[in-house]
């Protein structure tokens, strides 16, 4: 089972796929809900942005193997 948690006061994202792997995100404005999966967006500068676009996808999981906690 995956954790997420949604920090949404410092914009964060934490995910711990089990054992001994964790995953952190930073400037994570939402985590937006699709059609079997949650995806994590991450905000960049216009200067730094990999596409050009200010905001994009870093991560996917499937919800159906997801536990996601919202906190402040």
């Amino acid at each position: 089972m995956i954790k997420l948690t949604f920090y949404t006061k410092n914009k964060q994202v934490t995910v711990d796929f089990g054992d001994l792997h964790h995953e952190t995100y930073e400037n994570v404005p939402t985590v937006q809900v699709r059609e079997g999966y949650y995806e994590v967006m991450k905000r960049f500068d216009s200067e730094t942005a990999p596409t050009g676009y200010s905001t994009i996808p870093v991560l996917r999981v499937p919800i159906s193997n997801t536990i996601m906690f919202i906190e402040e």
